[in-house]
């Protein structure tokens, strides 16, 4: 039998590094995870979830350092039938669509040092921006130059490859194009970036449109601003995000944004409070903090089985061409509270209620459709490497989904870090 690319992957990520290496960090994590929830169509899914992940950060007497991770599982518990490649689903909920029975790559890039601060980093990098919202825990196979252009302030400018199906043809390649700047200043810290969509015309030899050969998202505009910092004794944080001008999705402007305060009314009490909204159905990521465990907050690398479709506050905008029959141009309001008690560096208790007014769903696209949620977690440091905790989300979805009252998901989950 043959080595397979994914072991000799995993023996070059184990392998003591060469005589240049003057840094070497080795890491990982392990989760366990035990997950009950409702669903939406009728009845309820269960199981238990693993991932076991190893990462290593080497740094050359040069500067140049390498940085990767792999996954050695990431899949649901099958019992004897685990070995079963074939038989798999591959769908399932804490992997978010992306089962692993055998080594595969998560992450593996080089950072090279341009001289004056300037990093350029090139390869498959995990890619996170504006609290969840535009990004979260994705990674992008990606080239992206960044560095100092002020006191505090960063530029970076960079492109991501988002789709390619077939080497032989450019007509359905898609890329992400961007620029944007961060900083720190005056306490506060902030972002900002500009990005455009690109994809060729699929037009075929006689100048027909072709189905389904392109980059869906071509010809978009992404703008996306965050900032965060104290107001007396209030965190604040908040984020917009505009998605529009796409040629066949998103040919609207959609906007989205949220508004996220938080104080310590005690040592050992935290009290947060957030609204969000999303107009004309922009994208919104599945990793965005909802403080709800059913809404959202299931990262694309770090996906959670409690998440719930039917309750997504994301959309497509307006379609056109082979997407004309696409109307997510909806609009949704997000209105939250979290108290957080923390008596002690072990455990933490979350308590977190919510609305959420969804409009333009199918059942009535002229009334919208109001949805109340709960939220309770508890969070236990077992070891200083190992924790423990368990999540319960219900929301009310009456009004929302036609015969479910309710949906409601509990997990209990391990984690150990080394």
């Amino acid at each position: 039998m043959g080595i397979r690319p994914s072991h000799l992957a995993l023996a070059g990520l184990l392998a003591v590094p060469g005589a240049q290496a003057v840094e070497y960090k080795f890491s990982g994590d392990i989760d366990v995870r035990g997950f009950d929830r409702s669903m939406a169509a009728g009845g309820s899914e269960n199981g238990f979830e693993q991932r076991l992940r190893l990462r290593t950060d080497i740094r050359i007497e040069d500067g140049v350092s390498v940085h990767a991770g792999v996954n050695l599982i990431n899949d649901t518990w099958r019992g004897d039938a685990s070995g079963d490649l074939n038989g798999l689903q591959q769908n399932q909920p804490f992997t978010d669509g992306r089962d692993h029975r055998t080594v595969t790559l998560d992450y593996g890039y080089v950072s090279v040092p341009m001289g004056e601060g300037w990093q350029l980093r090139v390869g498959r990098q995990i890619a996170n921006w504006n609290f969840g919202m535009t990004v979260a825990d994705d990674r992008r196979d990606r080239i992206i130059l960044m560095g100092p252009v002020a006191d505090g302030v960063t530029f970076l400018v960079g492109g991501d490859q988002r789709r390619k199906i077939s080497l032989n043809d450019n007509k359905d390649d898609g890329y992400l194009l961007y620029a944007g700047l961060t900083g720190r200043n005056s306490g506060w810290a902030w972002g900002a970036l500009l990005g455009y969509y690109l994809g060729d015309d699929e037009k075929d030899a006689v100048g027909d449109y072709e189905s389904n050969r392109f980059y869906n998202v071509r010809g978009g505009t992404l703008i996306s601003p965050w900032v965060q910092g104290k107001v007396g004794e209030v965190q604040l944080t908040a984020g917009g995000h505009y998605l529009g001008g796409g040629d066949a999705l998103f040919t609207n402007d959609t906007y989205a944004g949220f508004v996220r305060g938080g104080f310590d009314i005690t040592p050992s009490f935290k009290l947060e409070g957030q609204y969000f909204f999303n107009l004309n159905g922009s994208l919104i990521e599945p990793g965005f903090d909802s403080f709800s465990s059913l809404i959202h907050s299931s990262p694309r690398h770090d996906a959670t089985a409690t998440r719930m479709n039917a309750l997504s506050m994301s959309g497509l905008g307006k379609g056109a061409r082979e997407f004309e029959g696409v109307r997510q141009d909806f609009d949704r309001h997000l209105i939250a509270v979290r108290g957080t008690f923390s008596p002690d560096e072990s455990w933490q208790l979350k308590l977190a209620a919510g609305w959420v007014q969804y409009d333009g769903l199918a059942r009535d696209l002229s009334q919208s459709e109001n949805v109340a949620f709960g939220d309770i977690q508890f969070h236990y440091h077992v070891t200083q490497s190992t924790r423990l905790w368990a999540t319960y989300g219900f929301a009310d979805t009456a009004d929302l989904l036609p015969d479910r009252d309710s949906l409601n998901a509990v997990s209990l989950n391990l984690q150990t870090r080394f």
